[in-house]
């Protein structure tokens, strides 16, 4: 079965239930995406990769409204950033 991003969506909303961390959530990401390297929606690496990212200096992280917001458009199949 295909990790999409519904999925990433749904599971990055209940990573954030555990709070506001941008390394574990990175880390957490990183680790969804060797999990599911194989099955993952082409299209979703991308936006996986941002989260897996935000480890990486202040000018990658997103806040965690941002964070949030990222994880439902995901799950409405929204692009990211745009508006609905």
């Amino acid at each position: 079965m295909t990790y999409q991003a519904t999925d990433f969506g749904r599971d990055l909303l209940s990573e954030l239930k555990r709070g506001y961390d941008v390394v574990r959530i990175s880390r957490w990401a990183m680790a969804i995406y060797l999990k599911n390297c194989g099955c993952i929606d082409p299209l979703l690496k991308k936006e996986v990769m941002k989260v897996v990212s935000m480890e990486e200096g202040p000018e990658f992280e997103m806040a965690e409204e941002q964070l949030r917001e990222f994880a439902h458009c995901l799950m409405a199949q929204v692009q990211p950033g745009l508006s609905h």
